[in-house]
This record gives C-alpha cells, structure tokens and sequence, in this order.
C-alpha cells in the first residue's frame, strides 16, 4: 500500500490498462510516446479526471492517458508567450 492510503498494485494494473490501447493525451490530443520514461516531460502518466484531492475516485473510469504535468505547462506557457506577442 502506497504512503497516500492508495494500493500500488491497483495503481499498477489501471496503468497497464490505459497503457495497453496506447491513447492520445486526454488533456492536449496529441500522441504520448509510451517508450519514454519518467522525468521527460512528455512521458505518460494516469492523470485522475476528477482529482482526489476534491472527492474523484481511484476507479478506472476516473482515468486517462495523459503527458508529464510538466509538459502541459510547458505547452500552457508557450500558448501564453505566442498569446502576449501577437
């Protein structure tokens, strides 16, 4: 069991899951490549639809694909940039 009172082996097996039909990021739409590994940015990760934090579940359903956090903000930082000069 996780720190966080969530269980590994769950967490596990929805990665697997989500990983297997290799789906776009939910949160941009553009393709994750799964060979990349954790800390490149645009690495996948299971991003909660609903977070925790604020009562989402851990369920499957409350899954999807998604990049690194940090390649959002990458993203979100450039639109802003390209936003400002424009």
């Amino acid at each position: 069991m996780a720190q966080n009172g969530r269980s590994d082996a769950l967490r596990k097996r929805h990665r697997a899951k989500i990983a297997k039909s290799k789906p776009a990021c939910h949160i941009c739409g553009m393709p994750i490549d799964y060979s990349l590994k954790y800390p490149d940015p645009k690495c996948f990760v299971v991003d909660h639809l609903v977070p925790i934090a604020k009562g989402g579940s851990d369920a499957l359903a409350n899954k999807k694909a998604a990049h690194h956090p940090r390649m959002q903000q990458q993203e979100a930082s450039s639109r802003l940039c390209a936003d400002h000069s424009a």
